[in-house]
């Protein structure tokens, strides 16, 4: 049965994610899920397979992706309702404005920058390649990742990459960044990576990783505002999933997680919901052996609680 399930594309953790909803949600059942993070689409695919007679709010704030999304799942266009938007730009008033009439019985955030664009999307996301270092998620406009490098004060570009990248040579590639743009513009992800390279003796290379993954991963987080998105994003996720739904959000660092984690619980502690992951579920390692990329992700589901009769009674006590 297992290898029904095999997506096109390595979706992660999506044998844990399938099992959560298959737990609280009947696959021969109507339900409306949110894929706040369409990215390929692949875990899309996957709910609109196993729960035939459902609909699917498919969201991204990234067009290009959002209409990768689509094309993938054409099969299934009459169930899919399809929005450009920031998943932290949704709530009951925005989905009406689409023809979205109920709230989510399932959402599913995927944190994790795609494949897409960091082998194919020319906007300085990798090293792989000498792109421009733009590092936008959306194509409303914002501050650039060049912009970033070549403007942003020592004091601000140490607190990003120490804080969002945990670089612990943090010192010495603000000093090399500074001492370059004095004299040149850093305007391609090529330039930028050589640099963090030198800068870093390789003796201290992350094993397995280029030694520049921290800045990067630091560049992109304040470039797409990330940090502050989940925070925003999750909270408005948890007022708008329906009664008796399962919200999931898998996480690929500690930043994130502990925002997710620290979210979740207050939920759950306040009685709207239960936590159904005490522990974050992680990839087995058949996936990891799959999918190294997953290695780093983690998977936490929250279960909001159905109002009882007598919760609706001291509602009705206090109007």
């Amino acid at each position: 049965m297992e290898n029904e399930l095999e997506p096109v594309h390595y979706s992660v953790l999506y044998r844990e994610i399938l099992s959560f909803f298959l737990s609280v949600f009947d696959g021969d059942r109507e339900f409306l899920f949110l894929d706040g993070t369409a990215g390929e689409g692949g875990h899309s695919l996957l709910l609109l397979e196993k729960f035939p007679k459902s609909k699917l709010v498919l969201v991204d704030r990234d067009s290009v992706m959002l209409s990768r999304a689509q094309e993938r799942l054409s099969s299934f266009s009459s169930r899919v309702i399809p929005i450009e938007a920031n998943f932290s730009d949704l709530d009951m008033e925005f989905l009406k404005g689409f023809g979205v009439s109920s709230p989510p019985d399932g959402i599913l955030l995927d944190l994790g920058i795609s494949t897409f664009h960091l082998l194919h999307a020319g906007r300085g996301f990798s090293f792989r390649e000498n792109e421009p270092l733009d590092m936008r998620l959306s194509s409303s406009g914002g501050i650039s990742a060049e912009d970033v490098i070549n403007t942003y004060p020592e004091k601000a570009l140490s607190k990003i990459f120490y804080e969002y990248g945990e670089e612990r040579w943090t010192k010495k590639i603000v000093e090399a960044i500074l001492e370059r743009r004095r004299h040149t513009r850093i305007g391609y992800s090529g330039d930028l990576a050589q640099l963090v390279s030198r800068v870093i003796p390789r003796k201290f290379w992350p094993p397995g990783k280029h030694p520049a993954t921290r800045v990067f991963q630091a560049l992109r987080i304040e470039v797409n505002q990330e940090l502050l998105h989940i925070e925003i994003g999750v909270k408005k996720l948890l007022d708008l999933l329906a009664p008796g739904g399962l919200l999931q959000v898998i996480s690929f660092h500690s930043l994130e997680d502990r925002i997710i984690k620290n979210l979740f619980r207050d939920y759950a502690r306040s009685g709207e919901a239960k936590l159904l992951t005490k522990k974050p579920a992680l990839p087995s390692d058949l996936e990891t052996k799959e999918n190294p990329a997953s290695r780093s992700a983690k998977l936490r589901v929250i279960h909001k609680s159905v109002p009882t009769d007598n919760d609706m009674e001291e509602e009705e006590d206090g109007s």
